[in-house]
Parts: structure tokens; C-alpha cells; sequence
């Protein structure tokens, strides 16, 4: 016998024991009984035939056209409209929109004390607030709160460059005073009442009638409609909003919510004059500008600083220079 034909046996051999050994883990397939073909070839016909109920084809059919309907409706709806918000999707302006505070009595800052005015005679202009807000009130000085627009304002205007904590050297330094409508501090301005700003006004015009500054300068749109209502009351009787008789047409078109206003305060003679110009100063001019708090966003800083501006340029003048006689006179008694 050959050689090859030994290596042959030999792998045969090896591949039989192989096999043999494999074949103790096979698993036969378990019986599977066998139906009668006679049985299985049952006629479709003699199967029972199930239907549906009337009630569940017409669900069927109402929600088949509720599908049609939505189809027809997202094909004929131009792209990009109907978007999901995502869950995450930041709120709207106006629902991010800080809501106003209601009107607080005074016992809620009762442990707030008022401002001292910053005021002398003769100033070229007197800032008049609303009403000292809750910050400016814990530090003592107006316009105390970062946020505010008021120090900004006077110095990107060319008038002075000052921190809040020296406002009481405005009237000896700069010829500049500084007041409020009302004394009470508050959170916000919303937290006044309407007949608190209003019977603040006689006050207002007292410290006016004793100090006699060139210009007023009302902050806050809200302050001089307190103002208007009440110089209108002076001079025509009780005040109305579709026009007051004695009022001419043309000082109502006049009236503007900010810049300066036709009317002027005009004071009696002093008979005893505190110094050499008191004589010389008989009448105040209004101007008014936006509320400088940063809460206030219809007016922009740069908005702002453009009126204080304005003001500036009319306080630079002389007053020979400013022509009044068009304003409306408004007199106010030295115990006004």
C-alpha cells in the first residue's frame, strides 16, 4: 500500500469519529401530525363570513375624512406657518413683560425716609421726579439706583460729570437743584395713587414760588400730565380732556408729551429781594423728559440724552435771548 493511500485511511478515519461524535448532540424534529388533505381543502364559502357593525363603519368613516381634512388643510398652508414651538422655546416679549406694581400705602415704606431737596435761589434749572424710589431712599441720594438713567443723561449731555453721592453740591457747583412731586419713596412709581400726586402738586409749586429757578424739567411723562391737569385747572376752571374753555386751540396743539411746554410760571414782584438778580427772575419755563428709570424702554438712553440736550442748549441762552410771549402765563402766589 502506497503512502497516499495510508493518509487517506487515516483521514477517513479521523473524519468518522468526528461525525460520530457530533451526532450525539443533534435534536430531531418532534412529530408533526399531518391534516388530512380532504379536511384542509375546506371551500371559502362554508367558512362564516364576519361583519362589521354599522356603528364601528361609521367611526371608521368619520375618522378617514378627519385625516382627509388635515392632509387637504397642511397642503394648502404656506411654509413656515403652523411651526411647534419646541418645549424650551424662550417666551414672548410681552409674556416676559414685567408686570406694574399696584398702589402701595405708605406704611409699606414707612422705614424709608424722603430725600432732602437740593435747592437755592436763582438755579438755571430744577429737576423734579416722581418720587424717590426705594434704593435712592436707603442711600440718600437721588437717582441712586445703577439702573437709572438720570447721572448718564447729564453727563453725555455736556451739563456735568457727578456721582449720585454728591447731589447736594449740584446747587452751589453747578446752578442745578433737584426735587420730587412726592416725598414718599416706593418701589415704583405705579405705587402711587393718583390724588397722592395730584395734592402733591400745590407743594411742588410753593418750592417753586421760593426758589424761582429758570426752568423746571419734569422726568416722567406721567409727572407733567399731573402738572398740566393742575395748571389748566388755574387758569380755565375745573379741567377737561376734549378741551378747556379760555384755552386757546393753538396753545392745545402746542402741548407736547416732552420738550419744552407754552406755558410758563409767572411770579409777583418780591418787595424784599434775597439777592441782586431776585428781582430780574419772574417766570419758570417747563420742559419735560421721559422718565429716567431703566425700567422705561419706549424712550432709549440716546433718546434721552438727546432732550437733556435740548435742555441744555435752551439753559446756555440768556434770558433776553428766550422769546415767551406766546407761552401761557400761569400765576403762582408766593403761598401757593
Amino acid at each position: 500500500m502506497s503512502f497516499e493511500e495510508d493518509r487517506s485511511d487515516g483521514e477517513a478515519s479521523v473524519t468518522d469519529q468526528f461525525r460520530e461524535s457530533v451526532s450525539k448532540f443533534t435534536f430531531s424534529t418532534p412529530f408533526q401530525p399531518q391534516l388530512d388533505p380532504a379536511v384542509a381543502e375546506v371551500h371559502c364559502s362554508e367558512l362564516p363570513i364576519l361583519r362589521r357593525s354599522s356603528r364601528v363603519s361609521a367611526v371608521v368613516t368619520s375618522r378617514k375624512r378627519e385625516i382627509k381634512c388635515d392632509v387637504d388643510t397642511l397642503s394648502s398652508t404656506p411654509a413656515g406657518k403652523h411651526k411647534r414651538k419646541a418645549p424650551n422655546a424662550s417666551p414672548s416679549k410681552n409674556a416676559a413683560k414685567k408686570l406694574k406694581r399696584g398702589y402701595a400705602p405708605p406704611e409699606a415704606y414707612a422705614h424709608l425716609s424722603p430725600l432732602t431737596d437740593c435747592l437755592a435761589y436763582g438755579l438755571d434749572v430744577v429737576f423734579c421726579g416722581i418720587n424717590p424710589g426705594r434704593m435712592s431712599a436707603q442711600r440718600g441720594h437721588h437717582f441712586a439706583h445703577p439702573s437709572n438713567h438720570f447721572w448718564k443723561c447729564l453727563h453725555q449731555s455736556g451739563m456735568l460729570l457727578l456721582p449720585p453721592s454728591e447731589d447736594s453740591s449740584l446747587p452751589k457747583t453747578f446752578n442745578i437743584g433737584l426735587t420730587d412731586l412726592v416725598d414718599r419713596p416706593s418701589a415704583e412709581a405705579s405705587e402711587l395713587s393718583s390724588s397722592e400726586r395730584a395734592s402733591s402738586v400745590p407743594i411742588l409749586l410753593s418750592k417753586l414760588a421760593l426758589h424761582r429757578p429758570r426752568f423746571l424739567c419734569l422726568i416722567g411723562i406721567s409727572n407733567w400730565e399731573i402738572l398740566q391737569k393742575a395748571l389748566l385747572q388755574m387758569t380755565t376752571g375745573p379741567y377737561k380732556a376734549s378741551g378747556s374753555p379760555g384755552t386757546s386751540k393753538a396753545t392745545q396743539a402746542l402741548v407736547k408729551n416732552v420738550g419744552l411746554q407754552p406755558f410758563k410760571l409767572c411770579y409777583s414782584t418780591i418787595a424784599d429781594p434775597v439777592s441782586d438778580t431776585s428781582a430780574n427772575i419772574s417766570e419758570t419755563l417747563l420742559f419735560v423728559v421721559p422718565s429716567t428709570s431703566g425700567l422705561v424702554t419706549q424712550y432709549q438712553l440716546p433718546a434721552k440724552v438727546k432732550l437733556f440736550a435740548q435742555l441744555k442748549s435752551l439753559v446756555d441762552q440768556s434770558q433776553s435771548e428766550l422769546d415767551t410771549s406766546e407761552m401761557k402765563c400761569i400765576a403762582v402766589p408766593h403761598d401757593s
